[in-house]
C-alpha cells in the first residue's frame, strides 16, 4: 500500500510540475510591450472598414492590422490563403468556390462563416466595385464554411482583385456587427479577425491597436502598437532619436542622411511593388497643349530619373515599365532619358517654343517634395504647372471622386499583376481613354486562352507607352529609422507589402 501512494504521490507531483510548466510557457507566450511607430501618412476612418477602402498600401496597412482576408501576400508567398483555406476554380473561369478556416473569431466573438463572406461581397462599394458586381451572377453558401461565386462571363482575374493592390474585396467583416451598430458607427469601432483590435483612432494624430489573442495564424509578440501621424520627417526623426518612437518611416535627403550616421539607429528599407505615375488627365481635350503626344514626351525627357530616385527614393531607379519584374504579361521598357534639349526641342516643334501654362498639379500625399522636384525640372524646359499640396487621404478621396480632371497627378500603379494595374487605369477609375486601347481592353477582358490574353495585354502596354498616356517615373522604397526596440527586420521582405508586418510577426527586443 506504501508503494502505491508514494506512486500515486509521484503522479500528483508530476501533474502539478506539468501544470505549471504549461502555464510558465502560455505566460512567456503572452503578448508583451508596446512598440509606438511615427507615420508620415494620414488615416481615413474610410480605411477602417473594407466597403469603403482605399486599395492603396497606406489603407491597407489598417487591413492587415485588424481585419483579415480570403487571400492576401504574405511572406515569400503572394497569394497565401488565409480566411480560406483553399479554393477550385471552373475551367471557364466563372465559377469560383472557397473553403473557409473553421474556428476564425472576430474580435467580438463571432465566428466566421459563409454568411460573413457573402455579406462583405455584397456590401463592398470601393475601387472595384463597378466591375465585380456588373460582372456577378450570382453568389451562395454550398455549406457553412463554403462559398461560390459565379460570374456572367469568364473573369480569370477575379483572384489578382482579392489581394492588397488591386481591391479590398476578399476582406470579411461581421454581418451581425455590422447590421447591429450600422455603417457609420463600424468606421467608429471597427471589428475584424485580424492580429490586433481596435482601441483608439484620432484623425491627424493616433492609431492604438492590441493584440487579439485568438488570432487563428498566431499569437502576436507585442501587446501593443500605437502609430502616431506626423507630418514633419524632421519630428519624426527627432522621436526615434529620443526613444519616443521606435520606427521614423520616410527618411528622405538630408534626414536619411542624418539617421545614416547615428549609430543607435538602424536605416531599413521595404521592398515595394509601387511605381510612381505621372497621369495627364487634360490629354483627351483637344485644347490641351498635353493633348500632343510631343508635350507628354518631351516632359518625360525633362525629368532625370535616377537623380529623382536618389534624392527621394535611395537605392530605387528609374521606371519605363507599368508593371513589376516576374509578371510575365509585363513587357519592360527601358526609362526615358534625361535629354532637356531634346525636350525643348519637341516643344518647339509642338508649337511651345517658349514653354507654357501646365495647368494644376497634384504630387501624391506626403511626397511633395518628390513632386515639387519634378516640377522644377519641368520648369527649366518652359512647362510652368500650380502646384497643388493635398494630404494622404484628401488626395486619395478626391482622385476617387474624380476630382482632379483637368489637372496633372502622381499616383502609385500597386497591383499585383499588370492586368490589375491596368484595370485601375482603364477601368471604371479611369480619368479616360483612347478608343483603340478601351476596344483591345474589352478584349483582353472576354479572353480566356492565356496566349490570347498574354498577346492583348503587350499590345495595349506597347500602345500606352508610345502614346506617353502616363510617364512611369521610378521604382520606390521607404527608408525608416529604427531604434534599438524592433528586433530584426520588421519589413519582411515580400512583393506585395510595403510596411512592418505581418503585424503578429513584430516582435520587441527584451
Amino acid at each position: 500500500m506504501k508503494g502505491r501512494r508514494n506512486w500515486k504521490s509521484l503522479g500528483v507531483i508530476l501533474i502539478l510540475l506539468g501544470i505549471l510548466l504549461f502555464s510558465s510557457t502560455m505566460a512567456a507566450a503572452a503578448p508583451q510591450g508596446t512598440l509606438k511607430e511615427a507615420i508620415h501618412w494620414g488615416l481615413s476612418a474610410d480605411w477602417f472598414d473594407p466597403a469603403t477602402s482605399s486599395h492603396v498600401t497606406s489603407a491597407f496597412f489598417i487591413l492587415y492590422f485588424i481585419h483579415d482576408a480570403l487571400i492576401k501576400a504574405m511572406p515569400n508567398e503572394p497569394y497565401a490563403p488565409s480566411l480560406a483555406e483553399s479554393w477550385t476554380v471552373s475551367p471557364d473561369s466563372r465559377a469560383f468556390e472557397f473553403h473557409l478556416r473553421k474556428g476564425v473569431k472576430f474580435h467580438n466573438g463571432d465566428l466566421m462563416t459563409a454568411e460573413d463572406v457573402i455579406f462583405s461581397f455584397s456590401r463592398y462599394k470601393a475601387t472595384a466595385a463597378k466591375t465585380f458586381h456588373d460582372r456577378l451572377e450570382k453568389m451562395e453558401a454550398v455549406n457553412p464554411h463554403g462559398v461560390r461565386l459565379t460570374f456572367k462571363k469568364p473573369f480569370p482575374d477575379f483572384l489578382e482583385y482579392l489581394v492588397p493592390g488591386a481591391s479590398t474585396l476578399g476582406w470579411i467583416v461581421p454581418k451581425k456587427y455590422v447590421e447591429k451598430v450600422g455603417e457609420a458607427e463600424f468606421k467608429k469601432r471597427p471589428v475584424g479577425c485580424g492580429p490586433y483590435k481596435f482601441v483608439h483612432f484620432e484623425a491627424g494624430r493616433v492609431l492604438i491597436g492590441e493584440a487579439f489573442e485568438e488570432y487563428w495564424r498566431k499569437v502576436p509578440s507585442i501587446k501593443r502598437m500605437e502609430f502616431y501621424i506626423v507630418p514633419e520627417p524632421g519630428t519624426r526623426l527627432t522621436m526615434v532619436k529620443r526613444g519616443e518612437a521606435d520606427i521614423a518611416t520616410l527618411m528622405q535627403d538630408v534626414f536619411y542622411e542624418s539617421a545614416k550616421k547615428d549609430p543607435a539607429l538602424r536605416l531599413l528599407s521595404p521592398l515595394s511593388p509601387t511605381i510612381w505615375l505621372m497621369n495627364f488627365t487634360t490629354q483627351w481635350d483637344p485644347k490641351s497643349p498635353w493633348a500632343d503626344v510631343r508635350v507628354r514626351k518631351a516632359a518625360s525627357l525633362a525629368i532625370d530619373r535616377q537623380t529623382l530616385a536618389d534624392v527621394h527614393m535611395p537605392g530605387c531607379t528609374g521606371a519605363g515599365s507599368i508593371g513589376i519584374e516576374g509578371d510575365p504579361f509585363m513587357v519592360k521598357f527601358p526609362p526615358d532619358p534625361y535629354n532637356p534639349e531634346a525636350a525643348k526641342k519637341l516643344l518647339a516643334e509642338a508649337g511651345y517654343p517658349n514653354g507654357f501654362m501646365g495647368g494644376r498639379f497634384y504630387p501624391y500625399g506626403g511626397y511633395w517634395p518628390y513632386g515639387e522636384q519634378v516640377a522644377t525640372y519641368w520648369k527649366a524646359v518652359g512647362i510652368t504647372v500650380e502646384t497643388v499640396l493635398l494630404d494622404r487621404p484628401a488626395f486619395l478621396a478626391q482622385r476617387r471622386a474624380g476630382k482632379m480632371k483637368g489637372g496633372l497627378f502622381i499616383e502609385s500603379a500597386i497591383a499585383p499583376t499588370i492586368g490589375g494595374r491596368l484595370e485601375f487605369l482603364l477601368g471604371p477609375g479611369s480619368y479616360g481613354n483612347y478608343p483603340d486601347i478601351q476596344a483591345l481592353w474589352e478584349q483582353y477582358n472576354s479572353a480566356v486562352e492565356m496566349d490570347k490574353r498574354k498577346n492583348i495585354i503587350g499590345q495595349i502596354q506597347q500602345m500606352i507607352h508610345d502614346k506617353a498616356m502616363v510617364l512611369p517615373l521610378t521604382t520606390t522604397n521607404s527608408p525608416a529609422a529604427f531604434g534599438p526596440r524592433p528586433k530584426g527586420n520588421p519589413y519582411k521582405i515580400q512583393p506585395l507589402n510595403w510596411f512592418t508586418s505581418p503585424f503578429e510577426d513584430m516582435e520587441l527586443n527584451k
